[in-house]
């Protein structure tokens, strides 16, 4: 267990550096709206790349109700943290943050499930864990580089950058709470949590990057990054 352990947070790094190179980036150079869109595209193919290559062919052979379940489970739960965020913006909790509250709160449960997820896969097979580790990694950096732009101007850059690194140090957490409690789980509990992060990840994907990046207009370079991204994450898992 300690093996795995230190294998999947090892390759966790990447994300946990992701996330403080995007706020870093957010901080000095902001990109601009059709950047951000692009890279929304890239990251969404990735996403979708490693749920279809990893996560639902080892979903596939397991009973359906079992699928069912997780699936069901994972859209209830991304719906509840969509709807909570949403509350705590109308009702401007945080105060000077209550803009940013919202989002930064579902962003650090997302941390929180991704990382569990992490531990899970690389309990399954490392393989799977090492491509979902790096398709949450480019995911993570465009978290890193919203979580910082949502944030009032006034605040200092250290307070900023604490915004990433509390997302690196959730998604650690997960990892750690995913290996631990899971070691020697097998069966239905690891099938509905894989069906779970599929169906979190699609979420994620169809409601959270896709929805965002058409706030402007689509280009063609940015519809071809969406495939740049889904080939470049399925192509790996090809030659792996």
């Amino acid at each position: 267990m300690a093996g795995t352990l230190i294998q999947a947070l090892s390759y966790t790094m990447l994300a946990v550096v992701a996330a403080l190179v995007g706020g870093v980036i957010a901080v000095y150079r902001p990109p601009g709206a059709q950047m951000e869109s692009n890279v929304q595209h890239f990251a969404a193919g990735v996403v979708i790349a490693a749920v279809a290559a990893e996560l639902l062919p080892d979903v596939h052979d397991r009973a359906p109700t079992v699928v069912v379940v997780g699936f069901a489970i994972g859209v209830v739960t991304m719906l509840g943290i969509h709807r909570l965020s949403t509350v705590i913006e109308k009702r401007g909790v945080g105060g000077s943050y209550a803009g940013a509250a919202g989002l930064l709160i579902t962003v650090g449960i997302d941390m929180l499930i991704d990382g569990v997820l992490i531990g899970v896969t690389f309990l399954t097979e490392a393989a799977t864990g090492v491509l979902i580790a790096v398709a949450l990694s480019i995911e993570v950096l465009f978290l890193g580089v919203a979580g910082v732009v949502a944030l009032p101007s006034g605040i200092g850059t250290l307070r900023k950058l604490a915004v990433p690194a509390a997302f690196g140090a959730l998604l650690t957490a997960g990892v750690t709470v995913g290996v631990l409690a899971l070691d020697g789980v097998t069966g239905a509990p690891i099938a509905i949590i894989l069906a779970f992060g599929s169906a979190a990840l699609l979420y994620l994907v169809t409601e959270e990057l896709l929805v965002k990046a058409q706030k402007v207009p689509e280009t063609p370079v940015s519809t071809t990054l969406f495939f740049v991204g889904f080939l470049s994450i399925f192509l790996l898992d090809m030659v792996h």
